[in-house]
């Protein structure tokens, strides 16, 4: 990245993070206003019942159950080793778990706060009984996966963020679906959980931004990079 691109990055950022934040705050009001889900909500449910099969049914269990809150943060401290072996920078290690830490824990103040019910527990084919508005599934792995993304594509180019970012879309669309499919959480709630991970990385983003600069090397010689960058924040004496 130059200069001028991490200013463009950074004022997309910036705008991505301000329509998404205004997004999860109006999805919050509409779900404690309605309390058991919208309209919309309840024939997207309906639908999806009408859909279920063994099979999907299977493989929907185990990906929820991958990407519950315990797995991504596993998968959050693996990233994060693997990180700092790659970049030997515990910054951009820790970008990962701070990221995904923040997000839930927002997302779980927001419950309380909203205090939307789940879907009936006669649809549920797992148990959920906590508020339902937004989906921690959903928030934590948008938040891990867009958190991955933000530091491997500052030290890599335009494709590989590209292929991250989509990586991070299907990610979250697939975890979200199957917490529709099993009928414990309504479309505003992954709809919410989405809107406030995607805020929640835009503000990784930026930090991580302003914090490195631009890249003083090459794409390929990321540690480089890091280091170099890291020298310029350590305080001389």
């Amino acid at each position: 990245m130059t200069t001028p691109s991490i200013r463009r990055t950074t004022t997309i950022a910036e705008t991505v993070g301000a329509v998404t934040a205004t997004l999860f705050v109006v999805l919050g009001l509409i779900s404690h206003h309605a309390r058991a889900g919208t309209a919309f909500d309840h024939t997207v449910l309906t639908d999806l019942i009408a859909h279920r099969t063994p099979a999907l049914t299977t493989v929907a269990t185990a990906i929820t159950t991958v990407f519950d809150p315990m797995g991504t943060l596993l998968l959050a401290l693996a990233s994060a080793i693997a990180l700092w072996i790659w970049l030997r920078s515990v910054q951009s290690a820790l970008l990962v778990p701070a990221t995904l830490v923040v997000a839930t824990t927002i997302s779980t103040f927001t419950k309380h706060l909203v205090g939307a019910h789940r879907p009936p527990a006669a649809v549920q084919l797992i148990t959920e009984t906590d508020p339902s508005f937004p989906s921690g599934h959903v928030t934590g792995t948008v938040a891990l996966f867009g958190a991955v993304a933000v530091v491997v594509g500052y030290h890599r180019g335009r494709l590989t963020r590209i292929v991250l970012i989509a990586v991070t879309v299907i990610a979250g669309v697939t975890v979200a679906a199957t917490r529709l499919y099993l009928g414990v959480h309504w479309t505003t709630d992954v709809l919410g959980g989405g809107a406030l991970a995607t805020t929640v990385v835009m503000i990784a983003l930026i930090a991580y931004l302003r914090a490195f600069g631009p890249p003083t090397a090459p794409y390929d010689d990321a540690p480089t990079t890091v280091l170099a960058a890291q020298s310029t924040l350590r305080p001389h004496p």
